[in-house]
């Protein structure tokens, strides 16, 4: 994608970063260096090109919004202290962070598809959570070149039946209740593959925290919650949802506290699951872990928490809080303490880290399945809903409607949230948004409806606990597919 200047400016976020408070006794977060190349400054050498063989660690972390982390502008020291090794905080310091990187959907599994298979939840094979992606994965390319591959995720979306479990020798289900096991499981399959260093190994941990319900480790609860009576659970987010006036201030700020020392949560996972692989490297006489791996850490999509119409959760947005994710990369190359100041789909990550394919100028593009869509460039977000749905995405809870205007503007370096719409000022933007949107649209490789997987009673319990509509399909028609500039008749 093309760069773009930081949602604020480089020296005014940096001087945030060095000027913003921190809580309970966390480090402060380093100042980055910020480079502004035209698109991602690449290492001289890709995962598969490198001099030794490295191994490939991705580390997820389910509805992590990226503005909620210290080196992102946040307040809150989510990321742990800056002087523990592996923690979010030191991560940063010792890897290069990517300004700018987004979501293509608001789900794990539409979004995750996309990660694993540089394509649009239109072409991989699904749009919702209980579709299957069809797509040939980098998991299984790296396996039919030797590559012996695990991973552990915690969340049931992923499941073994969603198709992203190909290309993986182990891929185990971690539920919510045992996700703080997740990393031993993980560490436990990681180590006869790293003791005998025979074979290249991709690893991937995927962690549920800070997903809904907002339960943080007791150690972490009140570090920025208000201790109140308030649970950060599905029913109270979505009781706020339904009547904004139920909510004051002080409870969303509560809520977002829950939310933030849910953050501190999966970092203490992040801690475990890194520190323990480092070593196992060093136990085998191979060094540490960024001797031997390159190192990816980011997100399937965030949280609104209340930007917009008093909506916490994600599945109904596009928004920038939602479909913003972090994104830090370590080893092979990689330079520590740096930030990129470019912008960047998540379906261009792996193919950059794996085989060094730069990402190309252009838009960015996000969809609800094939009914509303978001279009971004170095400096604007178009919002379009072409059928003008007054209802939004049928996403829990299904009786309280997320709108979307059926075309808006937003300019991000006046407006990062998205908040004021400034289409009719700036016209030529918008029929020009909108033409790049149609045209991403009509060449998009779409082979017939994403199937609908076969759920057990269980896993469909689980889903629905988590705020998913199981029982929904796209069911897109011609009025739902995005106008040409000309059509927008403003």
């Amino acid at each position: 994608m093309e760069a773009v200047k930081a949602i604020l400016p480089a020296a005014l976020l940096m001087a945030l970063l060095g000027a913003c408070s921190q809580k309970s006794g966390s480090a402060s977060t380093a100042v980055l260096q910020t480079v502004q190349p035209e698109t991602v400054a690449l290492p001289s050498y890709a995962l598969l090109d490198a001099p030794k063989d490295l191994d490939l660690i991705i580390v997820s972390i389910d509805t992590l919004r990226a503005d909620r982390l210290p080196f992102y502008g946040a307040g809150n020291a989510t990321g742990g202290s800056a002087e523990t090794p592996w923690s979010l905080a030191w991560l940063a310091q010792q890897g290069t962070v990517i300004e700018q990187v987004w979501a293509p959907a608001a789900l794990t599994l539409p979004s995750f598809g996309s990660f694993w298979t540089g394509l649009a939840p239109l072409e991989h094979g699904t749009t919702t959570n209980h579709g299957k992606v069809r797509a040939k994965n980098f998991a299984m390319q790296l396996a039919e070149s030797g590559w012996v591959n695990h991973a552990v995720v915690s969340n049931g979306v992923l499941n073994p039946s969603c198709g992203l479990r190909r290309g993986f020798q182990s891929y185990q289900l971690s539920t919510n209740e045992e996700e703080d096991q997740a990393s031993a499981k993980l560490l436990v399959k990681t180590g006869k593959t790293v003791a005998r260093g025979q074979r290249r190994s991709l690893m991937w941990a995927h962690y549920m925290a800070p997903h809904q319900p907002y339960t943080p480790k007791a150690k972490h609860v009140g570090t920025f919650s208000k201790g109140l009576e308030v649970a950060g659970d599905r029913e109270t987010l979505e009781a706020l949802f339904a009547q904004p006036d139920s909510g004051s201030a002080n409870v969303r700020e509560h809520l977002r506290g829950l939310y933030d020392e849910e953050i501190l949560t999966a970092n203490d996972y992040v801690v475990e699951f890194l520190s323990g692989l480092d070593q196992q490297y060093q136990n085998a006489g191979r060094g540490g872990l960024l001797d031997n791996a390159i190192v990816v850490v980011m997100s399937d999509h965030g949280e609104e928490l209340a930007d917009h119409q008093s909506y916490f959760m994600h599945a109904k947005s596009l928004y920038r809080g939602v479909t913003q994710v972090p994104l830090l990369v370590l080893g092979g190359g990689w330079p520590a303490g740096q930030r990129q100041d470019v912008s960047l789909a998540l379906a261009d990550v792996l193919p950059m880290v794996i085989f060094g394919t730069e990402p190309q100028p252009g838009y960015s593009f996000s969809s609800w399945g094939s009914r509303f869509f978001v279009a971004r460039d170095a400096r604007w977000t178009l919002v379009h809903n072409p059928s003008g749905n007054p209802l939004g995405p049928e996403a829990p809870p299904l009786d309280v409607p997320f709108f979307y205007p059926q075309v808006a503007l937003y300019d991000r370096q006046q407006d990062p949230l998205e908040l004021h719409d400034v289409a009719a000022a700036n016209p030529q933007v918008t029929r020009q948004m909108l033409d790049a949107l149609s045209t991403w649209y009509e060449q998009l490789a779409i082979d017939g409806e994403a199937p609908t997987v076969e759920l057990s009673d269980e896993e469909r319990e689980q889903l629905e606990s988590l705020g998913y509509a199981t029982g929904s399909s796209d069911g897109a028609t011609d009025l739902d597919k995005p106008w040409s500039g000309e059509q927008w008749n403003h």
